[in-house]
């Protein structure tokens, strides 16, 4: 089970966004656990990755894609910079290949205990492409599915830290507390249930009231009981 606590700061003008993560996991397996693994899909959508290669070789590549990865410029790929990872005070060693962290836990996880991981990163909004990314045909300026560094399922099979090629996603169930600062203009939507309509407003407030201006908002969500955020 997981339970996420994120702060997130997008950068509109840029197309990115920094993040802390706060993420307390617990080990529901009969399995000690002495590494953990993360999903850090954006970085499928650039030049030469797995997602390209693939889409560029296959005989019946995605329409959406096929070889639209490999002309991204620099400022329009997905990226996730980790910046830093610690189990409580211990910082880690990790290691990315493509869109898999692989990471050297301090300390293991012992069937039914709890650890907290906490994160720092940067990451950077593609082109969509393929699900998530910005300026989507329908005009909205990001799509934001598998967006934030997750961590991968472990059952009984082992780990599920397949590297992403287009396929569809298994993840790890439980609670998402995030607050998301953005450009005033911007409206978000997302999972779960706003925490502060009143002082985001639009279509979220129940009342309305003159507030000064301010360049930023910050939306606060609580998703219970979720496989994604």
């Amino acid at each position: 089970a997981v339970d996420y606590k994120m702060e997130i700061d997008v950068d509109v003008e840029k197309h990115q966004f920094s993040g802390s993560q706060i993420l307390r996991y617990t080990n529901n397996s009969p399995d000690t656990l002495r590494r953990v693994y993360y999903h850090l899909y954006f970085n499928a959508f650039q030049p030469d990755g797995m997602m390209d290669v693939r889409s560029r070789s296959i005989e019946d590549p995605d329409d959406r894609v096929i070889d639209r990865i490999s002309k991204l410029k620099h400022n329009e790929i997905g990226y996730h910079i980790i910046e830093t990872l610690l189990q409580e005070d211990t910082e880690l060693s990790f290691n990315i290949e493509y869109t898999v962290l692989e990471v050297q836990l301090a300390h293991p996880i012992l069937p039914g205990s709890t650890t907290e991981l906490n994160m720092n990163f940067k990451s950077q909004i593609p082109v969509q492409i393929r699900r998530s990314g910005r300026d989507n045909l329908e005009g909205i300026s990001y799509s934001m599915a598998q967006w934030y560094p997750k961590l991968a399922e472990y059952d009984y099979q082992g780990w599920h830290a397949n590297p992403y090629i287009g396929r569809e996603f298994h993840g790890v169930w439980g609670e998402f507390d995030v607050k998301i600062t953005i450009d005033q203009a911007y409206t978000v939507a997302a999972s779960g249930y706003i925490q502060n309509p009143n002082e985001v407003g639009g279509g979220y407030a129940s009342v309305i009231s003159r507030k000064p201006e301010r360049t930023t908002k910050t939306y606060h969500f609580v998703a219970p009981n979720v496989h994604d955020f």
